[in-house]
């Protein structure tokens, strides 16, 4: 892919994409991924839509994973049991003049659904009609915003929403926002009558939302540079870090002089397919995974059922009587007169002597063709136990590649998901190199221009030589080996207590071979003691957030973008209790309590390592350390 168009300091401009010749499709598709306020709606809301889709299509009802349907396409609907859930994929495969498209829907009985739509050409896959059927049917949400079929507006109340939605890392689709102005407010409802139009090829992968000139003027004002221009149309990725530098490029602009000069149909499509790209690059969700290897898994079972039902054909049983098994006779003509023997009888005439009989061609034809029958199975006399020996070995042959055969599948299945799996976690990885690699350039430009200022201030003093000698080496500086180190070393007259297992630290170090966890765990520490000290001397008031992004100093370097106060809601609703560690009784009489604040040790997808803390200093004085090891189960785990 590649950019037509730079980008802007605060937030790139939103540029058009084109797939190279050639290259792997998937940018143009459509998939959809939400989660229903009903749960036990899904299921037979999905089977009744997709039913219905299939009538406009004249296309008859499946009841079975066996395709149905006739000519250019072909439907089916499986139903399987996942433990204590149920799973649906309703498929439809149409061959047309520009190619095979594939529809798939799964859904769970647990609440979910996800709607793909892929063109083998790579063509530009619209939002399909069953799509904004389920929509309409259902109440289907991404995180906490729902997913409807037309843009919303919203005023000043709303924007404390706005902001949560923008933040939250569990969401899966695009938000569009769209700012206005006071000043030109007679602009205002024009300009909303052709949001619909716009976004017509999001519906069901991102959210269009209009804001009043008002509350336009409060998302500025909360969230600075990451607002929204007047008469802009804003993309906003899951995950926005408002108060990081960083990230807001990554949240690209439909400024007003390309709105303006674009026909509505051109900016519609050019919307669906930044939605489309973000849908094709963004993590498949666990339970996607989980339910697209179990339907994988059944088909493989199917067909290997399919293998043992060809092992169980047998031969006719044997003859049972008692007999010894009868020789088949070939019906080979004579070459010579065969002997005859008379009766001795009396008055009876001797027959004339007749001639030599010629061989019968349909006799010879049959005698070859049994010899040829004799020299394939390896046999010498066709009888009835022969030819079951020679049976029996090549059904044994036979079972042996079956085995075989199943075996392997099993075993390539496997791998695959283990492949799939490695994927996954590298491109995590990589996204958060890239991410840490663009914060660190960030600090070092800072560091850098505040070392150029500070000297400048030193010149102005006349304290020239320190205004251009190298800075001492910190003699007092020794960089820890591991997070153990930190840990084990903590002064006793600390405000920071460690109450963790140093089984979940040593993982860390392990993984960890340049220290970088264990060299941000130290400035971690000494931030929060630090913090500490001045709340319990009455100096500071407020949060460790607040702490880190307005008030710190002393030997402590870490920045609040590795900071979080909390997890969002779908994480401790499903995964909340690996987030309570052990405190002491005088703090919590149960003796652990829920630490939902944390610091970003190190990026590397779900290999990250992470530091829950509980801050009760307005208590028994402490900052608690309850965890230091990898990334703890989220939504984006695997």
């Amino acid at each position: 892919m590649q950019n037509t168009k730079g980008i802007d300091p605060v937030g790139g401009t939103m540029t058009a994409t084109t797939d190279r010749p050639g290259s792997v499709t998937g940018t143009q598709d459509y998939q959809s991924f939400s989660r229903a306020s009903v749960p036990e709606a899904c299921i037979p809301a999905v089977r009744e839509e997709f039913i219905l889709w299939l009538g406009t299509k004249g296309i008859e009802t499946p009841d079975s994973p066996k395709p149905v349907g006739g000519g250019s396409s072909k439907a089916s609907v499986e139903l399987l049991q996942d433990g204590n859930h149920e799973l649906l994929l309703c498929r439809l495969i149409e061959e047309t003049k520009t190619g095979r498209f594939t529809t798939e829907i799964y859904t769970s009985s647990e609440g979910w659904i996800n709607i793909s739509v892929r063109s083998s050409s790579g063509q530009f896959v619209s939002v399909p009609r069953i799509a904004k059927a389920l929509m309409r049917r259902l109440d289907l949400f991404d995180a906490s915003l729902q997913l409807i079929d037309e843009p919303k507006v919203w005023d000043v109340d709303k924007v404390g929403d706005l902001v949560k939605l923008l933040e939250d890392s569990d969401r899966h689709g695009l938000v569009f926002v769209a700012g206005s102005r006071k000043e030109e407010q007679a602009l205002f409802d024009p300009f909303v009558n052709v949001l619909p139009k716009w976004a017509r090829e999001v519906y069901g992968l991102a959210q269009t939302i209009a804001l009043t000139p008002e509350a336009t003027l409060e998302l500025g004002s909360r969230v600075g540079h990451y607002g929204v221009g007047p008469w802009n149309l804003r993309t906003y990725f899951p995950g926005v870090d408002h108060e990081s530098p960083v990230d807001s490029v990554r949240h690209r602009y439909l400024k007003t002089d390309r709105l303006g000069r674009q026909h509505p149909a051109k900016v519609s499509k050019f919307l669906g397919q930044a939605a489309r790209k973000h849908a094709a690059t963004r993590a498949e969700p666990l339970e996607l995974l989980h339910a697209r290897r179990a339907f994988t898994r059944a088909a493989t079972r199917r067909l290997i059922d399919g293998i043992e039902q060809s092992k169980s054909v047998a031969l006719p049983a044997a003859v049972t009587d008692e007999a010894p098994p009868s020789v088949v006779k070939s019906p080979v003509p004579h070459t010579r007169e065969p002997d005859v023997v008379s009766p001795k009888t009396e008055n009876v005439d001797k027959p004339p002597t007749t001639s030599t009989p010629q061989p019968d061609p349909a006799l010879t034809d049959i005698q070859s063709q049994l010899d040829l029958v004799r020299i394939v199975l390896g046999i010498q006399n066709l009888n009835e136990q022969s030819i079951r020996d020679a049976a029996s070995k090549l059904t044994s042959a036979s079972e042996a590649l079956n085995d075989e055969a199943a075996e392997l599948i099993e075993t390539q299945l496997v791998q695959i998901e283990q492949l799939e799996d490695d994927a996954r976690q590298r491109a995590d990885v990589l996204v958060d190199m890239e991410f840490e690699q663009a914060e660190y350039q960030e600090d070092i430009q800072k560091h850098q221009s505040e070392i150029r200022w500070l000297r400048e201030k030193l010149r102005e003093a006349d304290d020239h030589a320190s205004a251009n000698d190298l800075a001492p080496v910190d003699e007092d500086w020794q960089r820890p080996e591991s997070c153990r180190e930190v840990l084990e070393n903590l002064d006793p007259a600390s405000a920071v207590v460690f109450t963790g297992s140093y089984d979940h630290a040593d993982y860390v170090d392990n993984r960890d071979q340049l220290g970088r966890a264990a060299f941000n765990l130290i400035h971690v520490c000494w931030a929060l003691d630090r913090y500490a000290r001045l709340k319990l001397a009455g100096s500071f008031t407020g949060t460790v957030d607040d702490y880190l992004r307005n008030h710190q100093d002393g030997r402590a370097s870490i920045g609040a973008d590795k900071h979080a106060m909390s997890e969002s809601k779908v994480t401790m609703d499903r995964w909340g209790n690996e987030r309570m560690f052990k405190v002491p009784r005088n703090v919590a009489p149960e003796g652990s309590v829920a630490m939902k604040a944390h610091f970003r040790l190190t990026r590397a997808g779900m290999g990250s390592a992470r530091m829950h803390y509980f801050d009760d200093v307005q208590g028994s004085g402490k900052v608690y350390i309850g965890y230091v090891g990898a990334h703890l189960t989220n939504t984006q785990s695997n």
